[in-house]
């Protein structure tokens, strides 16, 4: 567990370009017990630093364009902006797309565009894009990932296959204009320096974690339609199975599931064979715990032997225990998890190990990194910003955290100089151990801090993280008499649900859902800067050439005019917002327009087109928002 990150309210613009996001700190985060051990006292982080602020947006002239229609159709410019001059007839649109006027610059959105009071020509606009499917692969917004994405019809520039590839699903900007934003601004800078790169954002970067109690209760099987759109919308991922309850859980091959709503410590085979099920149904994979601290050796080897035979390619890798520091110093701890790793790689040669799965003790993890090298893959640790029973405010949420950029890169050197496969992965982490604080974990603010957190461990090349998740009667949340009766709701779950059935996606969902559509790619270095607004950015290269750039506008009140600097020349530019109707709302979240049902469905509407001129994006981020922006 460890602490950080501030986000502000609605993800405003998602489309195509990364996020210019610039966020001020305030006071230093403390550190409280993670959800995977014991309580104990919150020890201080350090105090935070500031962040720049975004850059001046203005909606000036609106570049027609051609636009690419999903993978068929070729993006034709509509037209240069020139300073106070009139643009002549841009391009036709390609296949795909019909030819629309250009409207007039003016000084929307509450900033001045490009070239302001000049009028455009006949740009032409994206035609039917491309239609949105939540078949295979998932929804998406952007062709520059490196997972497969919907099923869909592009239009007439082309269509894409079942299941199709990076660029299947893909949108034209073709939203139009951003809508106009009338409030009070800020002039905001954001600059991305290409030619230094922070880190990568690779797929399957956002995770979730559970209970391994949830095995128990018909939560994960191949039938839980909701719970597996749910998770096809992120595209691949990883899910970690593990936390408090694993210390609990017990290998009885014959045990069956109990009712959802309930748990039982007894895993048995039938509970595997689901998951595996479930895991082939999303295509994702799984970080499997192992009981440790009141179990033995020969007491995890059937079980790790069961799973690793039905799981096959989709079990990433054991860990063994939970937040083994609890435990005992490592000099006693790290000992006894070697005898269950010995013990479980002579039953299973080449077998892949996590861990440790510490929280706030990275000595602990650089110790037993370096004596257990050779047996791990991944080196896991936790992360809360505090504990939720220190009463923290949203405000204190939305403050970036300078520990987790100072614990990503220790971690990212333990991973490096021990020569460990895949890196680390923040196994398990969320906003307040305790499972969330209300008012705070549970709202719409929660989607922007998840983004900070991803993005800025991202630049220090984290695998990803895992956002963790209960329900009911798991962790010591008592449930006697139905949800309503809990003792200790999961308040920070990305996924709400009652009696093991999915009711709906939490503000939290949004922020991972907006990260997984901003493509995979090196981080480049970014600057963002908006007075004394809490404002952030952070910029993705996608292998198609193409840069995504995500803003936080964390403010409450007053929209930031960014300027984006993209540090080459841009050609069509678009965007898609992250929104909500204030930083604590716990409804009416949406992205690119549109909600998640809880059956799992979201249709987001196609993104706004932005102006552009020479290096240079120009768009509005109003207050409590995110926008994803994607040029060319």
């Amino acid at each position: 567990m460890m602490t950080r990150f501030s986000f502000q309210t609605r993800v405003a613009l998602l489309a195509a370009l990364p996020f210019a996001i610039g966020a001020c700190s305030s006071q230093g985060s403390a550190v409280g017990q993670g959800d995977g051990g014991v309580g104990g006292q919150s020890a201080p982080i350090g105090t935070g630093g500031a962040f720049g602020t975004g850059g001046v947006l203005g909606t000036g002239g609106v570049i027609g364009t051609g636009g690419a229609i999903g993978t068929g159709g070729a993006s034709a410019t509509g037209g240069a902006i020139v300073t106070g001059g009139t643009i002549a007839t841009g391009g036709a649109a390609v296949t795909g797309g019909t030819m629309t006027t250009g409207g007039a610059n003016t000084a929307g959105r509450g900033g001045t565009g490009f070239d302001a009071g000049q009028t455009t020509g006949t740009g032409g606009a994206a035609g039917a894009g491309g239609v949105n499917s939540t078949a295979s692969g998932g929804v998406r917004l952007d062709a520059g990932r490196d997972v497969a994405g919907a099923t869909g019809g592009t239009g007439a520039g082309g269509t894409t296959g079942a299941g199709g590839g990076s660029d299947a699903g893909v949108l034209a900007a073709d939203g139009g204009t951003p809508p106009p934003f009338t409030g009070s601004t800020v002039d905001g800078t954001v600059t991305v320096t290409r030619a230094t790169i922070k880190g990568r954002l690779g797929p399957g970067f956002a995770g979730f974690s559970f209970e391994k109690s949830h095995m128990t209760d018909g939560f994960f099987t191949g039938t839980n339609a909701p719970l597996i759109a749910m998770f096809k919308l992120l595209g691949p991922g990883v899910v970690r199975i593990g936390a408090n309850d694993v210390d609990k859980s017990v290998w009885q091959a014959s045990a069956t599931p109990v009712k959802g709503g309930t748990t039982t410590p007894n895993v048995g085979t039938a509970d595997v064979d689901a998951l595996a099920a479930f895991l082939s149904a999303t295509d994702w994979k799984v970080i499997y715990g192992l009981n440790m601290k009141t179990s033995t050796p020969a007491a995890a080897v059937p079980e790790a032997t069961y799973v690793s035979t039905k799981l096959g390619a989709s079990l990433a890798s054991f860990e063994i225990g939970n937040e083994i520091s609890f435990y005992g110093g490592v000099s006693t701890i790290q000992p006894r998890w070697d005898t269950f790793a010995v013990a479980i790689q002579a039953a299973l040669p080449g077998v892949s190990l996590a861990g440790a799965g510490v929280y706030g003790d990275l000595n602990f993890t650089s110790t037993f990194t370096a004596a257990e090298a050779s047996k791990l893959v991944q080196v896991t640790e936790h992360y809360y910003r505090g504990a939720a029973s220190s009463n923290p405010t949203l405000t204190q949420l939305l403050t970036i955290d300078p520990g987790v950029a100072s614990a990503s890169q220790q971690l990212s050197t333990i991973a490096t100089s021990n020569k460990i496969r895949d890196g680390f992965r923040w196994g398990e982490m969320n906003s307040y151990s305790g499972h969330g604080a209300a008012g705070v974990s549970d709202v719409f603010g929660s989607a922007l801090w998840g983004i900070d957190f991803m993005l800025s461990t991202a630049e220090y090349s984290a695998a990803g993280v895992n956002f963790h998740d209960g329900g009911q009667n798991m962790d010591g949340n008592v449930c006697n008499s139905g949800v309503a009766s809990c003792t200790k709701p999961f308040r920070y779950s990305p996924i709400i649900e009652v009696d093991s059935q999915v009711t709906a996606a939490a503000p939290l969902f949004y922020g991972m859902l907006l990260v997984s559509q901003a493509g995979t790619g090196n981080m480049l270095a970014t600057k963002a800067s908006a007075g004394s607004l809490n404002f952030t950015a952070y910029s993705i290269a996608p292998a198609d050439g193409s840069t995504n750039i995500v803003l936080l506008n964390k403010d409450t009140t007053k929209g930031v005019n960014a300027s984006i600097d993209v540090g080459a020349a841009v050609t069509s530019a678009s965007a898609v917002f992250l929104q909500a109707p204030s930083l604590d709302a716990k409804t009416g979240v949406t992205l690119a327009g549109a909600g998640v049902t809880p059956s799992g469905v979201w249709n987001p509407n196609p993104p706004y087109t932005l102006a552009s001129k020479g290096n240079a994006v120009a768009v509005v981020v109003p207050p409590a928002t995110a926008v994803l922006v994607r040029a060319k």
